[in-house]
């Protein structure tokens, strides 16, 4: 089936009546479109029917919403744990290297030796250049932010400015 193109024309050429023939024809059109889907849909749901059927599964709701998820993770039972995970569990609450004084260590003495040598409050950013240049080592890429987390934990720096650190 060809179908032909609609001529084009300015809306301000057509006359009322010609907008509302118009706009009777596309509602016209849409309405048989919605009959013709719901007629689709219902063989669709007739098939699948047929489907579970032959299947032996009985009738499956399609395009459902998902329901409440389940009980989730059940509590925790102490007997059910392996022997190794309870004496871990009574030793210490925490694993790996046990934490050392907050801002006592060998960045942050890096860090207040770099500072100390300054003429005035520096960027992390030229913190980590000093820091790097007295010969502290790393294998981070954006050791700039490192140095500005460490910085919030000291207690002996301040902020004079947005961005810039000072020692106290």
């Amino acid at each position: 089936m060809v179908r032909k193109q609609p001529s084009i024309t300015p809306l301000s050429s057509l006359t009322i009546a010609d907008l509302e023939r118009l706009l009777a024809e596309r509602k016209a059109a849409v309405a048989g479109l919605t009959e013709r889907r719901g007629a689709i849909a219902d063989e669709l749901a007739t098939i699948n029917a047929q489907i579970y059927e032959a299947i032996g599964t009985g009738s499956v709701r399609l395009n459902r919403k998902p329901g409440p998820r389940g009980p989730g993770r059940p509590p925790k039972d102490e007997h059910d744990r392996p022997e190794k995970a309870k004496q871990a569990a009574k030793s210490s609450k925490h694993r790996g290297r046990a934490a050392g004084a907050k801002g006592q260590s060998d960045l942050h003495n890096a860090i207040r030796s770099a500072l100390t040598g300054a003429t005035g409050p520096m960027k992390a950013v030229d913190i980590a250049k000093a820091v790097l240049a007295r010969g502290y080592e790393t294998k981070s890429k954006v050791f700039h932010l490192i140095i500005g987390q460490r910085l919030a934990e000291m207690a002996d720096v301040v902020k004079p400015e947005r961005g810039l650190y000072a020692l106290k």
